[in-house]
């Protein structure tokens, strides 16, 4: 008998352990890699969608993150901003409103909030209007632009006047089959 071959021929024990080995590396790492993926996938993103096939714009939000939209109110002419609370997918909350005048079209009951007013002529409307999505036009009178995070989206630059955009809290994997 050859004493050479056998010398280079391993038991099924050390053999074993090895594959073994790499197979249970090779599932570390599809485990993390699918762990990562569903992760990433499951981030909540602020959607700003045109009706009429237009560019998107996304942006990372979490449960907690503030936004505010602007525009120049149509019959006030003076800028309004409203600020909005991320609480989830499909759940934004409304929890204030600032402008500068009264007038019409602009809350001002009790009913409607607490009003406050600023040494500088502003008024601060509080409020908890609960919102699944915002709908708006644009129009290049009322100039609307999305404030996130040291980031301006001047919406009204970005589509053709009389748009529909939507405004909402999605998942991450829900944009990645958008048209």
């Amino acid at each position: 008998m050859n004493t050479k071959f056998n010398q280079n021929v391993r038991d099924s024990v050390s053999s074993g352990s090895r594959t073994f080995l790499r197979f249970k590396t090779i599932i570390l790492f599809f485990a993390f890699v699918f762990g990562f993926l569903f992760w990433y996938a499951n981030q909540l993103i602020l959607a700003i969608i045109p009706d009429n096939g237009q560019k998107q714009y996304f942006f990372e939000v979490k449960n907690g993150d503030t936004w505010y939209i602007e525009f120049v109110h149509s019959v006030q002419k003076t800028p309004v901003q409203e600020y909005f609370l991320v609480r989830g997918k499909n759940d934004l909350l409304l929890e204030k409103t600032i402008y500068q005048s009264m007038g019409v079209g602009l809350p001002f009951m009790a009913s409607e909030g607490k009003l406050k007013t600023t040494g500088d002529g502003h008024f601060i409307l509080e409020m908890h209007r609960e919102y699944k999505t915002l709908k708006l036009r644009t129009g290049l009178e009322a100039c609307p632009k999305i404030y996130f995070g040291g980031n301006v989206l001047p919406i009204y630059n970005l589509y053709e006047p009389g748009t529909l955009v939507e405004i909402k809290v999605v998942m991450r994997y829900e944009t990645w089959f958008q048209d």
